[in-house]
């Protein structure tokens, strides 16, 4: 992979042909599973790339572009709220407005959004995390993540490349001690993707890391301050829209949580999800066994020593994920957030490992893109 031709490159080049290279394998798998995909709700069978690109929550994005937002939120006979664009930040369909005059589609549009979002993330990341791995175990990061079962995400009309670029902007600037130029991305990821919580739980984690150790000046500790309270208002700030928009308070959390069938509540999920997944008796054996794996991976020396807001990034994360979010099948989707553990894996794994680790997320990616993606598969799976 590092040959001596490819080490002459300049960074930013080596990291894109890497990104490059993985993006296009991924397209591949996509347009090779389209060949088997029957006929769904969106396209006929066989679709064309951009008939495939307007699977799932892609054609909510269009329809946000299309149709706004509503000012009343549509309720079932029961008065409860029904799945609706609120859930659905608008970064990504605002930047895929604004390329409407080249002609294009909404989903052509948002498809290059998302790619441009896609290789700006992996140079962020590479910017980043190399200082902390070295730059060649870098680059096996992004071949690994960009590799890894879910990435054709990345790829497609989904705000996941926008928000990951934004909180590794945010992190990456807020790390070299430059809060305010770090603000703009806080608020964007706010915008992006549901991150603006997680965000602020890893930008408070570290401030009081460095309170604890009091390794920064405390001018700089202020703004880190600042910065977090940045992210929790952007964090607050979409729901008080959407409260705004439609008189109703919970507009958000009940959009949110129509798609569970229930009220918000935290850490409850996981234990009623894990029931569904393996049956009543052993569902709170599998509900310890996922938290064991949680607490041992990010515990990890390894993870560790991709630096403090990295490591605490994906502790907020994990957090986050484990006591607000539902664990249906997106949950492998929604694991894309904690791409630093690429890093750490990279940096801690001898070639052999990292050839087979690839070879696990590309074989991962097939079965992604077949069950999930496509419906290819008799159990019911969601991206």
């Amino acid at each position: 992979m590092l040959s001596r031709g490819f080490r002459q490159l300049p960074r930013s080049a080596a990291v894109l042909m890497v990104w490059a290279a993985a993006t296009l394998l991924s397209l591949l798998v996509l347009r090779l599973g389209a060949q088997d995909t029957g006929q769904t709700v969106w396209a006929p069978a066989r679709p064309t790339w951009m008939e495939h690109a307007s699977f799932w929550d892609s054609g909510w994005y269009e329809r946000i572009v299309r149709e706004g937002y509503p000012t009343q939120l549509p309720t079932g006979t029961d008065g409860t709220v029904q799945q609706n664009a609120w859930a659905f930040m608008p970064l990504l369909p605002l930047l895929a407005s604004a390329l409407s005059w080249t002609g294009w589609s909404f989903y052509a549009c948002a498809t290059a959004v998302s790619l441009a979002a896609s290789a700006g993330a992996a140079l962020v990341m590479d910017r980043w995390l190399a200082p902390h791995v070295g730059k060649r175990a870098s680059l096996w990061a992004v071949a690994l993540f960009w590799c890894s079962p879910c990435a054709v995400v990345l790829q497609l009309p989904y705000a996941e490349s926008l928000g990951l670029l934004l909180v590794a902007v945010a992190l990456w600037l807020a790390e070299r001690g430059r809060f305010l130029a770090a603000t703009p991305a806080v608020i964007g990821a706010a915008f992006a993707r549901p991150l603006g919580v997680p965000l602020t739980a890893a930008l408070g984690l570290w401030w009081l890391w460095e309170v604890a150790r009091s390794r920064r000046g405390r001018r700089e500790r202020l703004r880190l301050l600042g910065l977090t309270a940045v992210a929790a208002a952007s964090a607050l700030a979409w729901p008080a829209i959407a409260w705004a928009v439609t008189g109703r308070a919970d507009a958000y959390t009940a959009t949110e949580t129509s798609w569970r069938g229930g009220e918000l509540t935290p850490l409850l999920p996981w234990l009623t999800r894990s029931q569904w997944w393996v049956g009543g008796h052993l569902g709170w054996l599998l509900l310890i066994g996922v938290a064991v794996l949680a607490v041992l991976a990010l515990s990890a020396p390894a993870l560790r020593q991709v630096g403090e807001p990295a490591w605490l990034w994906c502790v907020a994360y994990t957090l986050y994920l484990l006591v607000f979010f539902d664990p249906t099948t997106s949950v492998f989707r929604l694991l894309l957030p904690l791409a630093p553990v690429a890093w750490a894996l990279a940096a801690h794994t001898p070639p052999r490992v990292r050839a087979a680790l690839l070879a696990v997320g590309l074989v991962g990616q097939v079965f992604w893109v077949s069950w999930v993606w496509d419906g290819y598969s008799a159990v019911t799976w969601v991206p």
